[in-house]
């Protein structure tokens, strides 16, 4: 009996310290959440062999779904599949399951997702000081700690002597992407109401700061999906602290208020609505457009649009350079895996949606803890959830695991911290 309490006990401090870590590092390195993830998995592991069962979640046969609609999509492809590590893209969803199931472990699943809330604030505050110093200096941390074999700075669109806030990525759009997630997500937890008063400055400190690191990123469409959760949060928080709401509000004008008097912000900004200085878009979802009416039914395989996008540009411009995908989640998912693939997608959107609202909508007074805080996370999950569909408009979320590492996180804290009643354990442990 205390053999078996202490395997549980030993198996759930490996999970907590993986989860922990994993949190931490969502906005600082590809690696560290990865291999994070895997001592969580262990620990996950060894709670299943003494006898823990796993739980439903919202999003299991959604995503089951979309990986075989994406396996499915390679076999039948007449390019042929791509390197196993493009063609599994998909696996960053590992980390919603995993994160899921950790928090399901928990004697209360919303203080153990609060804590690792607290542990991505902490990672994005760091990477938002990196980015911001960046902003002035242009250096590179990795190589000045010799990580990275070339120092990596990009030039600020608009502003000569400036830099892009890039933190630990290569790339600001990575970086204003995977910060903006976890911005609408801490924002949302804000407004629910559910962090103690001694950690509420130091969290809105943390936000301030990713906000503006945001700012310096100099990504448009990253802004544009904080609007969306501003909007979400604000339509939704009618139960958080009204200290808190206009806190963050005020945060948000001065904000926007920095942008509009930074002259090379507020061009950037306007170039997002001028259609001629963004015809380089235009120019690639005319091209995803015609894949999809070469291949309707399966698509090309999945992860194989930069294998196939180069005989569709060339026949127009050459010179194109950016051969990437279509910027365009949908445009290029529907390339690839055909309307399947778009459905499958579309099926995890609705499923998230929901779960989230549906935890949004539960009972439970002011004065229980688990249920506050199971609305103020599903509430950062949904302000989450819209940040990444306004981004993934412009841009390939989809097969960018930096990004989608912190998605996943953010829905599984939404959907499964806090667990309200309407949620059936198939959990079973041993006594």
């Amino acid at each position: 009996m205390d053999g078996a309490l202490g395997g549980r006990r030993a198996a759930d401090a490996i999970l907590v310290a993986g989860l922990c870590a994993h949190a931490a590092f969502l906005s600082v390195s590809i690696a560290g959440m990865q291999i994070a993830l895997g001592v969580a998995g262990l620990g996950l592991l060894l709670h299943l062999v003494a006898g823990a069962r796993p739980v439903r979640t919202p999003l299991d046969w959604p995503l089951l779904a979309l990986a075989l609609v994406a396996i499915g999509s390679d076999l039948l492809s007449r390019y042929g599949a791509p390197s196993l590590e493009a063609a599994t893209l998909w696996r960053a969803a590992a980390g919603f399951w995993i994160v899921y199931q950790g928090l399901a472990l928990a004697p209360s699943p919303g203080r153990r997702a609060l804590v690792l809330l607290g542990c991505a604030a902490a990672g994005l505050c760091l990477a938002s000081l990196v980015g911001l110093a960046q902003y002035r200096l242009g250096f590179d941390p990795l190589h000045l700690l010799h990580l990275r074999a070339e120092a990596r700075a990009v030039p600020a669109p608009g502003v000569p002597g400036r830099y892009a806030a890039l933190g630990f990525f290569v790339s600001r759009l990575t970086f204003a992407n995977g910060a903006a997630v976890l911005s609408a997500l801490l924002a949302g937890v804000l407004a629910g109401g559910a962090i103690p008063g001694k950690w509420r400055w130091a969290a809105l400190g943390a936000l301030a700061l990713a906000l503006a690191a945001i700012l310096a990123t100099f990504d448009r469409a990253a802004w544009l999906g904080l609007f969306a959760a501003a909007a979400v949060v604000a339509a939704f928080a009618g139960a958080g602290s009204r200290r808190v709401r206009l806190a963050i509000a005020a945060g948000l004008a001065a904000i926007l208020l920095l942008g509009a008097l930074h002259p090379g912000l507020r061009q950037r900004f306007r170039s997002g609505f001028d259609v001629e200085g963004n015809l380089d878009r235009v120019f690639l979802w005319s091209r995803a457009l015609e894949i999809i009416a070469d291949h309707p039914l399966h698509g090309i395989g999945f992860a194989n649009y930069r294998r196939v996008c180069g005989t569709y540009y060339d026949r127009v411009d050459p010179s194109f350079a950016m051969r990437t995908w279509a910027h365009n989640t949908e445009l290029s998912l529907l390339a690839e895996t055909g309307p399947l693939g778009l459905c499958a997608l579309a099926l995890v959107a609705w499923a998230a949606a929901r779960g989230l609202i549906g935890k949004l909508r539960a009972g439970g007074g002011q004065d229980d803890p688990e249920a506050v805080s199971a609305r103020a996370l599903a509430l950062g999950g949904l302000a989450a959830g819209a940040a990444i569909a306004v981004i993934g408009q412009v841009h390939d979320v989809l097969y960018d695991t930096k990004v989608m590492y912190p998605v996943w996180f953010a829905l599984a804290l939404g959907l499964a911290g806090g667990r309200a009643a309407w949620q059936k354990p198939l959990r079973r442990e041993s006594s």
